[in-house]
């Protein structure tokens, strides 16, 4: 039996990340049923249940050491681990575990990572250190791939495929029918979907985000549906829809990924500052304008080949309103191209279980 260790941002109730565990876990069981899967999580009981692996702390260095030193591959699991947009300390706790397996002689791979921001020189040396020993490296975006060349990483494989979450399904119908019902929200109307999260560097955000949104409203016809993707996102998102002349819903519970998606789906829409809001608005080849607070949105809008309305810094409503004008004018054109790189990415995607079978075997 093989035995693989996940590292990830796993266990704090963000949908991107747990969506990410769901794909990886469900695609290397796909290519061997009796692989056995630990994750190291915030949450390791949460974890447990949620995923049906044997999940442990992430800070119990303990258990840390001795399933890495137990195990056949070791896992860097999804999401923008290595970066420095948060903390140098989260940057460094990352390239410690990996140093860890590295140090075991265990075979690690980066899988479908983000990487970047790196902006501090010492902490891109870190990374050269680290990451330059490790077996493989499969990437979300080509701009991850620049940054890590940038570096001066060379010895690893890499391949830039895209984000698991990808081929992520949505629930049911019936169960999206059930979640309007429950959260009062009409599904005979027009509706854009809108995700925001608390930023500190922004100046007027709040504000911005509800003159748009009242003008989609009186422009369109579209009423905002408030999606919050983490549990700080319901907050904000309260404080936009009041500043609304025009009545908005906003998602009281938080959801699964596979609701998320389903709920994303039913829109015309989509404005987001999150990255996963985004890739669950690709899955259903829904048109989507960033809201950009870090690179990595952007990157993943030339991706997929969508709009970015600026940096949330300096956010204006009218440059919102601009894209909605834009993507409404040619809407069946920009569906059609997103339902085709979706499928070409949904594709791409699957490449990284089966690479990582590849170095497992």
């Amino acid at each position: 039996m093989k035995k693989v260790v996940i590292l990830g941002y796993y266990g704090f109730g963000n949908s991107g990340d747990e969506a990410i565990l769901t794909t990886i876990v469900r695609d290397l069981r796909k290519a061997d049923p009796n692989i056995h899967i630990t994750v190291m999580s915030q949450n390791p009981d949460a974890t447990s249940r949620e995923h049906q692996v044997k999940a442990i702390g992430r800070m119990n260095i303990f258990q840390i050491i001795r399933n890495i030193k137990g195990c056949d591959l070791f896992v860097s699991g999804g999401g923008s681990l290595l970066q420095d947009i948060t903390s140098t300390r989260s940057l460094y706790y990352y390239l410690f575990i990996i140093r860890m397996a590295l140090f075991f002689g265990r075979k690690v791979i980066l899988y479908a990572n983000g990487i970047g921001p790196i902006n501090h020189e010492s902490n891109r040396e870190q990374v050269k250190k680290v990451i330059d020993r490790v077996n493989v490296i499969t990437l979300r975006e080509e701009d991850s791939w620049k940054l890590l060349k940038d570096i001066g990483i060379k010895s690893p494989y890499i391949q830039v495929t895209a984000d698991p979450v990808l081929t992520y399904e949505s629930a049911d119908n019936c169960r999206i029918e059930a979640i309007f019902k429950q959260e009062n929200i009409p599904m005979d109307q027009g509706l854009v979907g809108i995700n925001i999260r608390k930023w500190k560097h922004s100046v007027n955000l709040e504000e911005e985000v509800a003159r748009a949104a009242d003008f989609i409203f009186e422009q369109q016809g579209l009423r905002s549906v408030f999606i919050p993707m983490f549990e700080e996102d319901l907050q904000i998102s309260q404080q936009i829809a009041s500043r609304m002349k025009h009545p908005a819903y906003v998602l009281q519970k938080q959801y699964k990924p596979d609701e998320l998606i389903g709920i994303i789906g039913r829109m015309k829409l989509i404005i987001a500052m999150r990255l996963h809001t985004l890739i669950y608005a690709s899955i259903n080849s829904i048109p989507m304008i960033g809201l950009v607070y870090d690179p990595k949105v952007v990157g993943y809008l030339e991706y997929v080949k969508q709009f970015s309305a600026g940096d949330v810094c300096s956010l204006k409503a009218e440059s919102i309103n601009k894209q909605v004008d834009l993507i409404i004018e040619q809407y069946d054109q920009i569906r059609a191209a997103l339902i085709k790189t979706t499928e070409e990415l949904k594709n791409k995607a699957k490449n990284n279980a089966q690479i990582a079978m590849d170095l497992l075997k």
